[in-house]
């Protein structure tokens, strides 16, 4: 039998603040084969993008544990990523600032200075923004700065899923 290409396993999520502790997920298991397409519906507040941050590598769990094509998922990596709703861009920083941010956190150590300075302009390329690269997330559209936060969640390749 073929191992899922991603596993949830058991994930269960709380916060802690002070003296509360809040429950955001509990015992959630989930097995997604290559290719397969899956959504996660549910009214506001029930975790779904606490999941997501979870598979994304932002977020710890707090017992369970994600695998991906059998290996761990413990911090952000360039096999995943997620594009968030809301853009989520830094508004002091120039687009490709914003892109870079990212590129540099997941690749900081693995690639020199110059690569990753490739690396972000073929994404925002990728997405055609290339030309847009200095300019701040105020002066650009909704679309845009959608297709900004895809070149971030991109894994240098024109097959990416975002």
């Amino acid at each position: 039998m073929a191992r899922p290409y991603l596993k949830i396993d058991q994930v269960t999520k709380t916060f802690t603040r002070g003296a509360m502790t809040t429950e955001v997920l509990k015992d959630i298991s989930l097995e997604i084969d290559r290719g397969e397409y899956v959504s996660i519906i549910g009214h506001s507040g029930c975790g779904k993008s606490t999941l997501l941050n979870i598979v994304a590598g932002l977020t710890p769990v707090t017992t369970g544990g994600i695998l991906l094509e059998d290996k761990e998922v413990n911090s952000p990596g360039p096999d995943r990523a997620v594009v968030f709703q809301n853009h989520s861009l830094l508004p002091w920083l120039s687009v490709y600032d914003n892109v870079r941010l990212a590129v540099d956190k997941v690749f900081g150590g693995v690639k020199s200075k110059a690569e990753r300075h490739s690396w972000t302009m073929h994404n925002l390329e990728l997405v055609q923004m290339g030309h847009a690269k200095d300019k701040r997330p105020g002066e650009i559209s909704g679309g845009m700065k959608q297709r900004v936060g895809i070149a971030r969640a991109g894994d240098g390749t024109e097959s990416s899923v975002a």
